[in-house]
């Protein structure tokens, strides 16, 4: 039975879920199967040099609601999860909203962050297939230190191509892999031909997780011994979040009777979907329950985007799924939010939207931060800038409750900041940051590309 500490609500490493919840067997309609080149729907087969069978299963089995959780990765998230389940009650004081604000913590992992809830698992299948390396691509530290720690503990050597500093040869995340002996390269890089037509045509500084994952795909495809891992948008890291949405379910069961709001932000959503998880088949059912993905306002995949087949990396050499997407060619303003610069969004989240089961909603980076600035005043935890745009909502629905005087209950995630140099707010206070718009004539040309795709 979860306990109740003061505002902490916390479960036993015996509540700990035996199993993933997969959100798309509760869709309404059947999710659009993943395409190859050929046109055809991809097959198990086309995977296999790519992926461990476990995860291509997992991918493609639509239809199976629950995934066994394998032992060995049972035991490693032991030693973070269940995570705490946390009232707000401070922020909810500061802001004097008659709303009751819950937080899944998820800082306690080996990369202070939900990656490790994927890292961990995709580390294992490879490890099960005898594959020695493991290859990814990301946009910073967070992704490194959730793929290298889970590397380091399956006995597996790692590489990941992550987003270049501005101006320099060095990757975002570097001290995180010195840490975990990750080999990181710089991307765009000169390792692989996506990355040197990369340079070639659009400079040095023009990398993004999509520029990353396409080199990373490249050097999977070229290299029998190495496996690609994937930290996000595919259905299998959406399955591997949902531990998030069950955890959060037994605890506030213990205080609240039923949940008005659920809202996080969304890169790609994988972490969305995770949390949004379990409370699916309620909304389809017709439960009073709204569930808000928010957007970073200069990478507008859902509220601007169009649901149409893309790639997950920049080149398309991978599969194409079906989902909201601003176009794999759209290169986004350098905000410092980095995992919310991707053009797409998870498919099972796209799909949900799309049946308007999900609402979105985009804020602006100085928005976001001075919210995130009055949780971390407020509660003491300062937060990863993709928490401040979930926080940012919170605040904004809070304090509509607060104008109607009407009670609910709003649960969302967390994590922390990891920086240890600078505070993440020091550009807020400095009074240097600025809010990167869209280009619209950029955005226009890449949402055509997407329907030149579609006429096709």
């Amino acid at each position: 039975m979860p306990t109740v500490l003061g505002h902490r609500i916390m479960l036993t490493s015996r509540e700990l879920p035996r199993r993933w919840l997969n959100p798309i067997a509760d869709l309404p309609v059947k999710l659009p199967p993943m395409m190859s080149k050929s046109g055809y729907p991809v097959t198990r087969r086309e995977l296999e040099p790519i992926f461990p069978a476990p995860l291509i299963q997992q991918e493609l089995d639509s239809g199976r609601r629950h995934f066994a959780i394998p032992d060995p990765v049972r035991d490693a998230y032991l030693d973070w999860r269940p995570t705490p389940l946390i009232r707000a009650h401070r922020l909810e004081e500061t802001l004097e909203t008659p709303a009751r604000l819950y937080f899944k913590f998820e800082g306690g992992s080996p990369s202070g962050s939900y990656e490790s809830n994927t890292a961990v698992p995709q580390a294992h299948y490879v490890q099960q297939t005898g594959s020695k390396t493991i290859v990814t691509g990301g946009s910073g530290g967070l992704w490194v230190m959730a793929m290298g720690h889970a590397a380091a503990r399956f006995g597996l050597t790692s590489r990941i191509y992550s987003v270049r500093q501005p101006g320099t040869e060095h990757a975002w995340g570097e001290a995180s892999a010195r840490v975990w002996g990750v080999d990181i390269e710089a991307s765009p890089s000169e390792k692989t031909r996506v990355g040197k037509h990369r340079i070639t045509t659009h400079g040095a500084d023009s990398g993004s997780i999509a520029v990353a994952l396409a080199e990373a795909y490249e050097e999977a495809t070229v290299r029998e011994e190495v496996k690609f891992a994937m930290p996000t948008l595919l259905n299998f890291t959406a399955l591997h979040q949902s531990v998030i949405g069950q955890e959060a379910v037994k605890q506030l069961a213990a205080v609240e009777k039923q949940v008005n709001y659920v809202v996080g932000a969304i890169g790609a959503g994988s972490h969305f979907a995770g949390l949004i998880a379990p409370f699916v088949k309620q909304r389809i059912a017709g439960d009073d329950i709204q569930l808000t993905a928010v957007e970073e306002a200069s990478t507008p995949s859902l509220t601007r985007g169009v649901y149409a087949y893309d790639a997950a990396d920049s080149e398309g050499l991978m599969p194409t799924v079906q989902m909201y997407t601003v176009g794999r060619d759209y290169n986004p303003p350098g905000v410092l939010t980095g995992s919310m610069r991707y053009h797409g969004v998870a498919p099972v989240v796209s799909a949900l939207f799309r049946e308007r089961h999900v609402q979105a909603i985009t804020h602006s980076q100085i928005e976001a931060y001075s919210a995130g600035l009055i949780f971390t005043r407020a509660q003491g935890i300062i937060l990863s800038p993709s928490s401040m745009y979930t926080v940012k909502e919170v605040i904004e629905q809070a304090m509509r409750c607060k104008a109607e005087k009407r009670e609910a209950v709003i649960l969302f995630s967390i994590t922390p900041s990891v920086e240890t140099e600078r505070s993440v707010y020091d550009p807020l206070l400095e009074g240097t940051m600025q809010d990167r718009r869209l280009e619209e004539s950029q955005l226009s040309r890449s949402l055509s590309l997407v329907q030149q795709q579609l006429r096709k």
